[in-house]
């Protein structure tokens, strides 16, 4: 049987469309990358494990509370969670780097070191359990609580939650990324504790200006920053190339700020 030339026509342009359509079609099509800074507007706002209303909740977020989107997809912000969110991590995937001393309490641990390779953090201790971000290896978790064969600890930084549009507004404040500094140097208008995000060599020095910054951080263009931040977690890390994510405590054109560290994470 013979076709149309209707009929051809059409089979051409299907399979045009089946050629060009673009892969994955979904969620993640209309997804791109948005990073800022937030404000919540309401009270009690859910924090889900993905972009959909019928997602398990993670936590909740008050009104007025800051929050850095990373990404938006639709009607939907992918945001960093907030360290009331819950977290756990497996514990034969990292070793205790810190525990406490006191003779008249139980032994516990208090930060760790992750020795495995991108290690899943999960909304609950459970192997079933939602994943919510990854911990890259010989970065320092620290540790709020023994769960059996897991502990929960203050969500990394590379763990995230979705949360609706309309209930996030943008904020003026922005996280300056530093990296390359030079490129990003803002002089004598930098203030304190403007969050930073930073990364480079770490290596031991010393108690800084009374403030017991015992590390320093060496860029790629050997600019130098103070870290102030638990002893061990920081011993733990030298010699590595890392990412800090944090405040400062000083102007960022100070001959070497300091860094009050959030977040450490291992990139070698």
């Amino acid at each position: 049987m013979q076709l149309s030339l209707k009929h051809i026509i059409a089979a051409i342009i299907l399979a045009e469309l089946l050629v060009c359509r673009p892969q994955g079609l979904g969620l993640a099509s209309d997804s791109q990358s948005h990073v800022f800074t937030g404000k919540v507007n309401a009270n009690n706002i859910n924090v889900r494990v993905d972009a959909t209303t019928g997602a398990p909740v993670v936590c909740t977020l008050a009104k007025g509370q800051s929050v850095e989107v990373v990404r938006e997809a639709y009607d939907w912000y992918k945001i960093r969670l907030p360290k009331t969110a819950p977290s756990y991590i497996k514990k034969n995937l990292v070793e205790c780097i810190d525990r406490t001393a006191s003779p008249s309490e139980p032994v516990k641990c208090l930060n760790a070191k992750v020795i495995g390779e991108k290690v899943n953090i999960r909304l609950g201790p459970g192997e079933d359990s939602w994943i919510l971000g990854k911990a890259d290896k010989l970065s320092v978790v620290s540790i709020l609580a023994d769960k059996g064969a897991w502990y929960k600890i203050e969500p990394v930084h590379q763990s995230f939650g979705w949360v609706h549009k309309k209930f996030v507004d943008k904020d003026n404040g922005e996280i300056a990324v530093i990296q390359p500094a030079p490129a990003l140097a803002i002089g004598s208008q930098t203030t304190a504790l403007q969050p930073v995000v930073v990364e480079g060599t770490v290596s031991p020095y010393g108690v800084v200006l009374w403030r017991q910054a015992t590390h320093k951080l060496i860029t790629a263009e050997n600019k130098i920053y103070f870290l102030k931040s638990n002893r061990k977690g920081l011993d733990s890390l030298n010699y590595h190339r890392v990412k800090v994510t944090g405040k400062l405590i000083t102007p960022l054109d100070s001959k070497h700020p300091i860094i009050q560290v959030a977040v450490i994470e291992a990139l070698n």
